[in-house]
């Protein structure tokens, strides 16, 4: 066999769709976009599609709508201390009231993601009091603070703001409320 006859047998297969075989693998770990996260069991599924363990120490903000449904808008912010800062958290917590009232977030849920075992550490807890108080006298409630470390995603500390829902007739809902692309990226 040659290297063109090798070559030309790999151009006859259609190329691999790793996205496809992932879900083809387990259609059950691929989650709708548009499906209600109710309560902590599918905030934690929703967060292991998008984070499934830790590659660096960063803090993820996830925004939902009223009806629960994720909101195309997530916000990830490398090189957090080790200890959080509160007068950096409570500009973060301003800043995140404009961007909930903008693009009508209900809720907002944080993810700690830091390599290393999945145990919180005394940093994690602070960082899980200070992100959960965020909510305090803002239009937003937080939900459950979620760690990501090596072995996957768990949640950190007392699971507060939770807000569960059933779906009407066990149905998941889209939101009633359109995001359009214009809402999210502002054209000049």
């Amino acid at each position: 066999m040659t290297l063109t006859s090798v070559l030309d047998t790999t151009l006859d297969r259609p190329p691999a769709d790793p996205v496809a075989a992932f879900a083809a693998s387990d259609p059950g770990r691929v989650p709708d976009p548009h499906a209600p996260v109710q309560d902590v069991d599918d905030l934690v599924r929703h967060v292991e599609a998008i984070v499934p363990s830790a590659v660096r120490r960063q803090l993820w903000t996830l925004f939902f709508d009223d009806d629960d449904v994720p909101l195309p808008l997530m916000v990830p912010l490398e090189g957090i201390p080790e200890v959080p800062d509160t007068a950096a958290l409570d500009h973060y917590g301003d800043a995140l009231a404009a961007v909930a009232t903008e693009f009508g977030a209900a809720t907002v849920a944080f993810v700690l993601e830091r390599v290393g075992a999945a145990s919180p550490r005394p940093s994690d807890r602070r960082w899980g009091d200070g992100l959960r108080a965020l909510g305090r006298g803002r239009p937003f409630e937080v939900r459950p603070v979620l760690l990501c470390g090596d072995e996957g995603v768990s949640t950190l500390g007392p699971s507060g703001g939770t807000r569960v829902r059933p779906a009407p007739d066990g149905v998941p809902q889209a939101s009633s409320r359109p995001v359009r692309l214009v809402d999210i990226v502002r054209l000049p």
